[in-house]
């Protein structure tokens, strides 16, 4: 028989302010603590693939970091990628960055204020290994 199997942790940091309390449990008046970090890792034995996680919520709703590593223990090849997305009131930025030096970036700006205003999306890509650049636009409507 077949035998495929994933294994997986996940491990949740709490913040720490610098009195050394967790900053998601301190009994403090006012907005909401902090998200905590994430950190994942998979192992796929089925593909011998190794997947490391990270995601750090910078600002609250605001601003996230991540960082993943892909890699086969076997072959040795790998992939990193570094990214971030930045909410703000009326707009998306997206940042990517993979090993290769790819790098990817979406920005998507509402129009109006109401839900479901229209949106307009911009794409752009470098690619620093095939010197290739491409940009794209969108307009959604009615989403």
């Amino acid at each position: 028989g077949n035998m495929m199997s994933s294994y997986t942790a996940k491990l949740l940091f709490p913040n720490v302010n610098n009195t050394g309390e967790d900053k998601n449990t301190a009994a403090v008046a006012g907005p909401p603590a902090e998200p905590p970090s994430y950190l994942a890792a998979t192992y796929n034995a089925g593909q011998g693939m190794l997947s490391l996680n990270y995601k750090r919520a910078v600002t609250p709703s605001r601003v996230n970091m991540v960082a993943s590593l892909e890699c086969s223990p076997v072959t040795l090849e790998s992939q990193v990628t570094v990214g971030a997305e930045f909410n703000l009131t009326r707009s998306k930025m997206n940042l990517c960055v993979d090993g290769s030096g790819r790098i990817q970036s979406v920005l998507e700006a509402k129009l109006g204020r109401d839900q479901g205003s229209p949106a307009l999306n911009f794409a752009a890509e470098l690619d620093h290994g095939k010197s290739l650049m491409r940009f794209g636009y969108g307009l959604n409507i009615g989403s």
